[in-house]
């Protein structure tokens, strides 16, 4: 769908499991906290995604765009493929040669960051290239925290998880906002 519905679809799914890893490192009123902030922002991402849905399919081809092309599809699938490799790769060297399995979480989001950042060229989007910053930050931000006072080892998963999922479901808000302005602009 031309006008972003899948990728924020995809997006907020992937939001969901950072969710659920970065929830399942807290406790107590933080858990409480993150807990209500985090159905909130779900909340808004599903309805983002209704009205996502719901634009796609009433917009008029002349509006909609073009689909995307096979040269995009590949560009697509080597970037995912790097992704996976450096995934794989450097949580496997953190976890086990390294023996410093807290950096994983911080691994995967700095990674997922920056697999956004050719995306937003390849499929001409720039938004994807703030995501992909706004993860590195959330990244660059996790041994910021774990060096504070009483932060204990949880930091290493919950800010990356719930600092991830909510660049990902404020995506989908983001994108459901921008769709919004395009369709007003085009008169529907």
């Amino acid at each position: 769908m031309a006008n972003g519905c899948l990728g924020a679809l995809t997006g907020s799914l992937f939001g969901a499991l950072w969710f659920v890893l970065g929830l399942a490192s807290v406790s107590g009123d933080v858990l409480s906290v993150a807990q209500a902030g985090g159905a909130l922002l779900a909340v808004l991402a599903v309805l983002s995604l209704g009205y996502l849905a719901w634009s796609a399919l009433s917009t008029p081809a002349h509006l909609a765009g073009a689909p995307a092309s096979a040269k995009k599809g590949t560009d697509f699938t080597f970037v995912v493929i790097v992704e996976a490799i450096a995934l794989g790769v450097g949580n496997t060297c953190l976890r086990n040669t390294l023996h410093r399995p807290e950096l994983m979480y911080t691994w995967s989001a700095l990674v997922v960051g920056v697999h956004f950042l050719p995306l937003a060229k390849t499929f001409a989007t720039p938004v994807l290239r703030w995501i992909g910053a706004a993860m590195i930050l959330v990244a660059l931000a996790t041994p910021i925290a774990a060096q504070l006072s009483d932060a204990s080892d949880a930091v290493w998963q919950a800010v990356p998880g719930l600092g991830c999922a909510a660049v990902l479901w404020g995506s989908a808000i983001v994108t459901a906002v921008r769709q919004r302005r395009l369709l007003a602009r085009a008169g529907r």
